[in-house]
């Protein structure tokens, strides 16, 4: 027989109260096991057959976050995250959170425990939690708090010790586990341990390819040699091709490098240059090195502002050797950039009071070229001469023979400091040498072989007014019957690099037909060129030409004579005043260009003329000497 309905409700109603008294009495008694307590709190959550009761929830769940079962606790502890992370704007239900996201993490949740750390890293000062948070987490088995914790003790941030060891043992783990910046972070730190270097080497390999800039970097510097491992160029370009695909500027230049020596991978100097101006913008030794392309037109055309630019930048870095080169443009001046002698002081005292030697040598020849050569000029050159600065031991001859205040005129020393520069092969030493041992002058004695191959030795490091040299002793004749032919080809050496008296004689060859075929329009051209020095000699012979044949183009021949010169005019002027000395000079340069060795005992002019065709010879060195 059925029940009546209301009998129906009333057994409910009744069962319902007898388990919510259950609920409430095992609840009070404390008889109810963590799994229990995880559900019935997670009922009165949801209010899942029981009326909802937000504080009896938390009050069971807490019980259970807190017990000694890892599973349950764990769980109760993620239903408390969830529950005060719902209460949005609630600071207090926030901090309630990060503390059982924090137990959830002490019992095994992983993701609990890289979220945490995630939060606690980004706070300043480092919180003393965070620590056993990552050990949490990386008992759990995160590979990333494996790598905190790695970091953690490698830097001994915060509360934490540093344990060098132990960093590497949770790197290695964390790469183990499949977190390859545990491998990179170990690569890095092994890098200084001699007895790893193959293992180091081969974990650098392995981050590099996987796009760690960092450690492509040192991967490929190891490989170039000198770190214990097996030198592997190829493999080091590649790495460091690897290295500058992530950007790392430092690759740039040690790649660069290898591409302007081109000794053991083909040279690429536009390349080279490329990846300079690349590093240049984090590396000041990029600045430098990009810049000093630039200066010499290395794997593109000169740019000597754009050099000036990038020294500057090296120099604020700390570079001084960038205020030397600073200084030395700003001394000579380049084409399109004209000489400061103010600004190359300035650069060139940065450099010496830092102490370089070359830089001071530099200051010493601004001094006496600005007409301050004083005590300070002679103590700087003095300086560098102590370094085995070649100029400088050359001016020291110079310092010596005048004599100072501090270190009186000594003809012998002088002697010796010309002769120790000249051992450093000092192209303007060689000249003097020369000039002394062809005029037998300051106690050295004469010997025109030994002069000959003076100024042959510096024809060859670029000094042109060695080969004016020459060609006078070859037109005079003085260890041999005069040889016009020698005279000539050594007269036009110098001639084309601007040197005023090579011109003159050059002139005088192709006038009158001695040792070239006569040609009055070629003697004209050298003559103008002459005279723009204001020779006397060359403005009388070009005017008698000029008068002599009135229906030449004079016009034309002067418009073309610039073209005779194979270096440009600052070249030019820089080897006419190339044979440097600091006696009687008051502000500029101005060597002298005839009137010592060879080249002062004068030619005499012929007085016939034959008449000529015409002939030019390349601008080439001129090879041989008698003196030899």
């Amino acid at each position: 027989m059925p029940l009546p309905r209301r009998t129906i409700v009333t057994v409910a109603i009744g069962a319902a109260v007898a388990t919510a008294v259950t609920v409430a009495f095992i609840a009070v008694s404390g008889r109810q096991t963590p799994a229990q307590m995880l559900a019935h709190g997670r009922a009165y959550l949801t209010g899942d057959g029981i009326d909802r009761n937000e504080t009896k929830a938390v009050a069971l769940l807490e019980k259970a976050a807190l017990s000694d079962d890892p599973a349950n606790a764990r769980e109760a502890a993620l239903e408390l995250v969830s529950h005060f992370e719902d209460l949005s704007g609630d600071a207090s239900g926030q901090a309630s959170a990060q503390r059982w996201r924090m137990r959830a993490a002490e019992c095994g949740h992983r993701e609990s425990a890289e979220v945490l750390l995630v939060e606690l890293l980004g706070q300043v000062p480092l919180p003393e939690q965070t620590e056993r948070v990552a050990r949490a987490g990386a008992k759990a088995g995160s590979p990333y708090c494996m790598l905190v914790l790695g970091d953690l003790l490698a830097q001994g941030r915060g509360t934490v010790k540093q344990d060098l060891p132990g960093a590497r043992d949770c790197y290695r783990k964390a790469d183990e586990a499949g977190e390859a910046r545990g491998n990179s972070r170990l690569a890095l730190m092994l890098l200084e341990d001699p007895s790893q270097q193959a293992d180091c080497l081969q974990r650098l390999i392995r981050a590099g390819k996987a796009g760690d800039a960092e450690c492509a970097h040192h991967a490929g510097m190891r490989l170039l040699g000198n770190y214990g491992v097996e030198p592997d160029v190829a493999a080091a370009v590649e790495m460091f091709e690897h290295a500058i695909a992530a950007g790392y500027a430092k690759s740039c230049f040690e790649l660069a490098r290898l591409l302007e020596d081109g000794v053991r991978v083909p040279q690429d100097l536009p390349k080279s240059r490329a990846l300079q101006q690349v590093a240049a913008g984090d590396d000041p030794r990029a600045c430098f090195a990009y810049a000093h392309m630039c200066e010499l037109g290395i794997g593109g055309p000169v740019d000597v502002h754009t050099a000036m630019a990038n020294y500057a930048r090296a120099a604020q870095s700390g570079l001084f050797g960038a205020h030397l080169r600073m200084g030395v443009l700003c001394q000579e001046g380049r084409p399109g950039f004209e000489a400061n002698p103010a600004e190359a002081e300035k650069h060139l005292r940065a450099a010496a009071d830092a102490g370089d030697s070359m830089a001071q040598w530099r200051l010493s020849r601004v001094l006496v070229e600005t007409g301050r050569g004083g005590e300070e000029a002679a103590e700087l050159s003095a300086k560098a001469a102590k370094a085995a600065v070649p100029g400088a031991l050359y001016d020291q001859y110079w310092f010596l023979l005048k004599g100072s205040a501090n270190q009186p005129a000594n003809r012998i020393l002088a002697i010796e400091s010309l002769d120790a520069a000249v051992d450093a092969h000092f192209p303007e030493a060689l000249y003097r040498r020369g000039v002394l041992l062809s005029d037998g002058g300051q106690g050295v004695i004469g010997n025109i072989k030994d002069a000959a191959e003076a100024f042959n030795r510096a024809v060859e490091l670029d000094v042109p007014m060695g080969a004016l040299q020459l060609g006078a002793l070859y037109q005079l004749g003085l260890d041999a019957p005069p040889d016009n032919t020698l005279a000539a080809a050594q007269y036009r050496f110098a001639a084309e690099r601007g040197i005023t008296e090579a011109q003159f004689r050059l002139g005088l060859m192709y006038e009158f037909g001695n040792g070239l075929p006569a040609d009055e329009r070629e003697a004209y051209r050298w003559y103008h060129l002459a005279s723009a020095q204001t020779d006397g000699r060359a403005i009388g012979r070009r005017a008698q030409l000029r008068t002599k044949l009135l229906q030449q183009d004079w016009q034309a021949l002067e418009d073309t004579a610039p073209a005779l010169l194979l270096v440009e005019p600052a070249k030019a002027k820089f080897y006419g005043e190339q044979t440097w000395s600091p006696l009687d000079r008051r502000g500029g340069r101005g060597a002298p260009t005839k009137g010592e060795g060879f080249a002062g005992r004068d030619v005499a002019i012929p007085q016939d003329r034959p008449a000529g065709g015409k002939s030019r010879s390349s601008g080439q060195r001129p090879k041989g000497s008698r003196g030899n």
